[in-house]
């Protein structure tokens, strides 16, 4: 049986971030990939260069969903509820964003231009989370005892709370409440 000639990128993006999460940055590499995809390596080759542009690539592809998504979570009747579920959505992202300082920022112009499309991205996201306190503030739905960069600081590090609960809602139902409630009895 021959191997497949094209790659869907939804299955590769899919595949890269399993095996960079199984494996991480070290253990990546497109041997392993093709296998699991089903393709000869030079398939991969076709489109990505090296680990490098791929794996930056994906973190735009990544980033750039979760963008979008905090426009809709925005516009939520809770937004900052809607923020937290958005962050148990994309659970595996600190993770991801951890083999940046791994990246040869300099191995090609391509990931030179996705880094810095990553950059923005995080400062979009850093905006956006912002912009959705300023408003909660506003509402009286969010202390203002604290500073803001604090409260941006607090939402942004909830993604990294593990996820071991039985549904994306109730991790985020439980973080939400130590957002709100902090550590008070």
């Amino acid at each position: 049986m021959g191997r497949a000639k094209t790659i869907d990128e939804v299955q590769l993006f899919q595949e890269t971030e399993k095996l960079i999460l199984e494996s991480g940055y070290a253990g990546f590499h497109f041997k392993a990939l093709s296998e699991r995809l089903g393709v000869a390596r030079s398939t991969i080759y076709n489109y990505y260069s090296n680990k490098e542009e791929l794996i930056t690539a994906f973190m735009v592809h990544l980033l750039e969903q979760v963008v979008e998504n905090m426009d809709r979570a925005s516009h939520a009747g809770n937004p900052v509820h809607a923020l937290i579920q958005l962050w148990g959505r994309y659970a595996n992202i600190h993770q991801m964003m951890q083999v940046m300082p791994y990246i040869d920022k300099e191995a090609s112009p391509k990931v030179q231009k996705s880094v810095e499309a990553m950059f923005q991205l995080l400062q979009q996201m850093r905006s956006k989370i912002k912009d959705i306190l300023i408003e909660e503030q506003q509402r009286g739905s969010v202390r203002e005892d604290v500073p803001l960069d604090t409260l941006v600081g607090f939402v942004m590090s909830a993604v990294q709370i593990p996820f071991r609960h039985e549904s994306e809602e109730a991790w985020a139902d439980e973080v939400y409440k130590l957002i709100r409630s902090g550590l008070s009895a």
